[in-house]
């Protein structure tokens, strides 16, 4: 999928909230200018909405030496540790 990073991470935030995942690996495409700034606000947004729903998680993210026009990450949602259906959490 080719869009904007901001709409990539949303749109990723939303799967790990809703359950539609617990794992995700996706890219974020580079803007030609302010890249380190781009990447940081998109990876806060992703971070923001899945504390604001109460999600922990592990979030990485990798610039691949064969593709430096893009960033790799890595959100990999943890359980809590309580009783009770997992897709309840």
């Amino acid at each position: 999928m080719v869009e904007k990073p901001a709409k990539v991470a949303h749109l990723m935030a939303t799967w790990l909230v809703n359950g539609w995942c617990r794992e995700t690996i996706f890219n974020l495409k580079l803007p030609m200018k302010k890249r380190y700034e781009e990447v940081s606000q998109n990876l806060a947004q992703i971070r923001e909405i899945l504390e604001s729903s109460g999600i922990n998680a592990e979030i990485k993210a990798r610039q691949l030496y064969h593709d430096r026009e893009e960033v790799t990450v890595h959100i990999r949602r943890w359980w809590a540790a309580v009783g009770g259906r997992r897709d309840e959490r």
